[in-house]
């Protein structure tokens, strides 16, 4: 006997949209799941994904680079928008040297007297994620002598993307596909109702526990040091 090397199975569109539906019953004697019901499946499925894009996932977290322009604060973010900017370090085009940068909040950032008067060095960085375009805000301004020195090097959390072709392939890793299916067929009983209460309520369950292993595991296992924020000063005495 010989041990299999394949340990990919990347299911197209259909393929998912076919699982989900067996898994509630429709189509699983070998029908034909109609234009229709792949069209409904398809939106339902899409829907599921854009409301997951609310969570952190580990593969979406992409690096890009900014490059910083004298006297100019904003800089547009849409190639796709990330959801958010995690993190932000300032990078010496010569040698190379990084720094974190601290972000601030919305409020934080409006707060600031001066945004655009005295150019200098970005030692804070803001994002703005809009509907359509995201708006990554540096503080200081960098000046006319510190931007071509610099690079803005920021972490993002990118958008999932939607599937329509029928050959097309998830955007999440193969260990989701299982999840994805039996999500979809959580769904898609609101659509096709399963009549059997037990059957139903299995495939609720069982959609939860995978959903709820895949994110436990999909999180970077190191530690997490707290300490107290002294940007304001010694609350104690407050």
């Amino acid at each position: 006997m010989t041990v299999s090397t394949i340990n990919t199975l990347p299911l197209s569109l259909l393929e998912i949209i076919q699982e989900a539906f067996d898994v509630i019953g429709v189509g699983s004697e070998g029908e034909t799941i109609s234009a229709d019901m792949f069209r409904r499946a398809k939106n339902s499925l899409n829907l599921m994904i854009l409301s997951w894009n609310a969570d952190e996932n580990l593969w979406r977290k992409e690096q890009v680079t900014i490059t910083p322009i004298a006297d100019t604060a904003a800089y547009i973010l849409n190639d796709p928008k990330p959801m958010r900017v995690t993190s932000a370090r300032r990078k010496q085009l010569v040698g190379g040297y990084e720094t974190p940068m601290t972000p601030w909040s919305r409020q934080e950032y409006l707060d600031m007297p001066s945004k655009t008067t005295s150019p200098s060095t970005p030692v804070n960085f803001y994002y703005d994620p809009q509907r359509d375009d995201g708006t990554l805000y540096l503080w200081p301004t960098p000046s006319s002598a510190v931007a071509p020195t610099i690079s803005v090097i920021i972490d993002t959390l990118r958008p999932m993307f939607l599937m329509n072709a029928a050959n097309d392939t998830l955007d999440f890793p193969q260990e989701w596909q299982q999840t994805v299916v039996y999500n979809l067929a959580d769904v898609l009983m609101d659509k096709y109702p399963v009549n059997d209460p037990n059957v139903a309520g299995k495939i609720t369950a069982r959609a939860q526990i995978l959903f709820g292993k895949l994110k436990a595991f999909d999180n970077e296992p190191v530690s997490i040091y707290l300490q107290p924020d002294d940007r304001w000063g010694d609350s104690r005495w407050c």
